[in-house]
């Protein structure tokens, strides 16, 4: 599979598209500057994109969405640099399991698991099997720390 890589000022969630696309020179200097900016992956022949990386050094902030062929998001990563530059703290997670193609995204019926982590070796792990509202079950997660932090990428990787 090939993978494409664009870069834009922002990302249209709405319209699952890039605002203001950037060249690849702008994104770097972007980057440098720690102002913000959008990765977007996509693959030929599916019309919603694989991922968006949200970054935004300045912010202290990276995130990710992964998108389903149906172009819902069905993975949400925020990631945090905290009291040391070079590494990102895997602050929160949130994993949908849309029933079907049909499902709307963030469904409220919809099936999903949050994880939650703390720098401090905390953490929560919700897992909401009936969706919003249907009830949950609250557990600690067991993460190494090696998963709850990650080196801090240079650009383009």
């Amino acid at each position: 599979m090939v993978v494409e890589v664009e870069y834009a000022r922002a990302w249209d969630s709405r319209a699952r598209a890039p605002w203001c696309p950037i060249s690849v020179a702008e994104a770097r200097e972007r980057d440098a500057a720690g102002s913000p900016y959008v990765v977007v992956y996509r693959t030929a022949g599916r019309e919603a994109p694989l991922e968006v990386r949200l970054v935004s050094w300045r912010d202290h902030y990276v995130g990710l969405w992964v998108y389903d062929a149906q172009g819902r998001r069905s993975y949400d990563l925020d990631m945090r640099l905290l009291d040391d530059p070079a590494r990102l703290l895997r602050r929160r997670t949130i994993g949908w399991t849309y029933a079907g193609p049909e499902t709307a995204e963030f469904d409220d019926r919809c099936p999903r698991i949050i994880v939650e982590l703390f720098p401090d070796g905390r953490g929560r792990r919700t897992e909401e099997p009936g969706g919003r509202g249907g009830g949950a079950h609250v557990t600690v997660p067991r993460v190494r720390d090696g998963e709850r932090w990650m080196d801090r990428p240079a650009f383009g990787e």
